[in-house]
């Protein structure tokens, strides 16, 4: 069954040159939209890792979606091809470089820069 916001979730993944406000209950998928969106950008040359950031309210879901991240970034790779494979892989190596977390800890990092 497609759900009745399947445009909307189609665009999360595929309009990466807008800024999308995503507002929905625990458990709709906003998570995997976000890692699927993240990935994309690498995965189109938009942004490389290490510019990106995802700043969530809370340490579990900053870490839900540093491990959503992960596997959908792993499993892109895998079934890429050519520079954008290879760009995925880059990615994947350096990983660790984007940011993920909570609106405090980015900030701090933000003060310490």
């Amino acid at each position: 069954m497609i759900p009745s916001d399947q445009a909307a979730r189609d665009r999360i993944l595929t309009d990466l040159d807008t800024t999308i406000l995503v507002e929905a209950a625990a458990g709709t998928g906003k998570t995997t939209s976000l890692a699927g969106r993240l990935v994309a950008l690498i995965r189109t040359g938009r942004c490389p890792v290490e510019g990106l950031a995802a700043v969530t309210f809370t340490r579990k879901a900053a870490a839900e979606l540093r491990a959503r991240f992960a596997v959908l970034l792993a499993t892109a790779a895998r079934t890429a091809a050519g520079a954008e494979r290879d760009r995925l892989h880059a990615a994947e190596a350096r990983s660790e470089r984007c940011f993920i977390g909570t609106v405090h800890a980015f900030c701090a990092r933000l003060l310490r820069e």
